[in-house]
């Protein structure tokens, strides 16, 4: 962790609901933020750029399925695909 600005937790959403951009990107940035991690060290430890992190924080479009799931894993978020009838 960075020597900067302490990380304020957020907390959890409501994660019994049907998924969403905003879903992912409010639980990502809570967890990120709940482990104490600012952005550019979670980035890095994510394996993708500030801005990539950023605009999925901030549920943008545009950014690839394989970073999201690179950011996931990361930082310890299961998504769980559900097939119903």
């Amino acid at each position: 962790m960075s020597k900067g600005k302490r990380v304020k937790a957020l907390p959890t959403p409501d994660i019994n609901q049907d998924v969403s951009l905003e879903l992912i990107a409010k639980a990502i940035k809570a967890k990120r933020t709940q482990l104490g991690l600012d952005s550019k060290t979670a980035a890095m430890l994510c394996g993708v750029s500030i801005v990539t992190l950023s605009k999925v924080e901030n549920a943008s479009s545009g950014v690839r399925f394989d970073s999201v799931l690179k950011i996931l894993q990361a930082l310890g978020i299961s998504l769980k695909i559900i097939w119903s009838k």
